[in-house]
């Protein structure tokens, strides 16, 4: 009885998961084919002439690898009117170094950098940085820029964010990342898996990411996103969250999905994942349901999978053991090939912008397959975890999360150490 039990429910499980892969595949056809309609108009939104004033405003906390090709490829912007600015945590911070020694290369004010003057315990380090930006903002500039210091923009970087909102399509204009992990490392390829969904989960919801994103200054007004962030945690989903409740639109610039080339260790990409999580579970509480969803999903496929084919073999029962694995093997290899179809859509927009393309070695592609098990496993253990998280570290800051707002539990400038040469991510 209990066989006939075990293989009716690996037949179910496999049911359940044609059915995921099947919503899955087709979300992923209908992000890429976006993408790429998306690229072949870029070019045609690029030959727009009208160029209002803009700000691009920049947080930093501690340094990032590439931030200083982040500060040198703004100063080479192809447009004709803006200035960048920042705003460093601590006069104490060693990234003011880097500031200043690029400021120093470009014109006069081109490049203004303020210390952060109010560290408000009521939000991040971040949204509290931000709101110092753009309130300091001249009134004649009508366009605000926001990009992260481990993006390095290409020359129509600014070009592509403002055009969109000078023709009307959306209310902000954003971007996203690509990762192309420079090591083979579980924690790089991990995270360059696990990004494809979250990419296409992101564009689905019509969420911003801050790291690459521009609206009016208006807007900025109009939704009260100052107000918001002086609560928050998050940059990007306090937008979205304003964004839905004044029915505002949207748009993903597929030009704009950034190159990243960082390295990352298995238990950091782990660390941050899981934090990133627990901060959008606390800043909308509908995200809860889909956290819990979630947890089915990863959970119950990939742990309930291998346990019931465990126990096919121990009842005497093989064929139905086997399968149980195929079907799961099979599972992630579909994932895996999906990733292929992702990483040749996001190169036509590396070669349009001149980048290198060629990334991938045999060591790499031997890990490929196996990070996708990995990336299922990280983030499943990781939303399980998320149900019992009520503080999180970012760059050395203590929050305490609740759903009705954040905390910080107390402030230091930032003292960690860290290596140039190293190239790893900054989390």
């Amino acid at each position: 009885m209990w066989g006939l039990f075990l293989s009716w429910t690996v037949v179910a499980m496999i049911v359940f998961m044609i059915v995921d892969l099947f919503r899955q595949q087709r979300d992923t056809v209908l992000f890429l084919r976006y993408v790429r309609r998306d690229l072949r108009e870029s070019a045609a939104r690029s030959a727009v002439t009208r160029s209002p004033k803009a700000a691009i405003v920049l947080s930093l906390r501690g340094p990032d690898p590439c931030l200083t090709q982040t500060l040198e490829a703004l100063l080479k912007l192809d447009y004709p009117d803006f200035h960048i600015q920042v705003v460093v945590d601590s006069d104490l911070d060693p990234v003011l170094n880097d500031v200043v020694a690029v400021k120093e290369k470009g014109r006069v004010d081109q490049i203004r950098v303020s210390v952060l003057r109010q560290v408000r315990s009521s939000c991040s380090l971040k949204c509290g940085s931000l709101i110092q930006a753009v309130t300091d903002l001249p009134e004649d500039v009508e366009i605000v820029a926001f990009i992260d210091g481990d993006v390095v923009p290409h020359a129509a970087w600014l070009k592509e964010l403002v055009q969109p909102l000078v023709q009307g399509e959306a209310d902000v204009v954003g971007g996203n990342r690509w990762y192309q992990p420079p090591d083979a490392a579980w924690g790089s390829m991990t995270r360059y898996i696990w990004n494809a969904g979250f990419l296409r989960g992101m564009w689905t919801q019509g969420t911003p990411w801050a790291g690459t994103m521009a609206m009016r200054k208006t807007t900025i007004e109009q939704i009260g996103l100052l107000k918001a962030w002086g609560t928050a945690m998050s940059v990007d989903a306090t937008l979205h969250h304003c964004l839905t409740s004044h029915h505002l639109k949207f748009k993903l610039a597929a030009s704009l999905i950034m190159t990243n080339r960082e390295s990352i260790s298995l238990e950091r990409f782990h660390n941050w994942v899981t934090r990133q999580m627990a901060v959008i579970r606390y800043t909308a509480s509908e995200t809860l349901l889909a956290i819990q969803i979630q947890i089915g999903v990863l959970l119950l496929l990939h742990m309930a999978v291998p346990a019931m084919s465990v126990a096919a073999f121990l009842m005497g029962r093989p064929l139905t053991g086997i399968a149980a694995l195929v079907s799961l093997a099979i599972y992630w290899l579909i994932h895996g090939l999906a990733i292929v179809m992702f990483e040749q859509t996001m190169r036509i927009g590396m070669r349009q912008r001149g980048e290198e393309t060629r990334w991938i070695t045999l060591r790499k592609s031997c890990r490929w397959y196996l990070s996708v098990a990995m990336a299922h496993y990280v983030i499943g253990f990781g939303v399980l975890r998320v149900l019992g998280i009520k503080e999180v570290d970012w760059r050395g800051i203590r929050y305490r999360l609740s759903t009705s707002g954040v905390q910080m539990q107390g402030y230091t400038p930032f003292g960690a150490k860290w290596i140039r040469q190293d190239n790893r991510s900054v989390v």
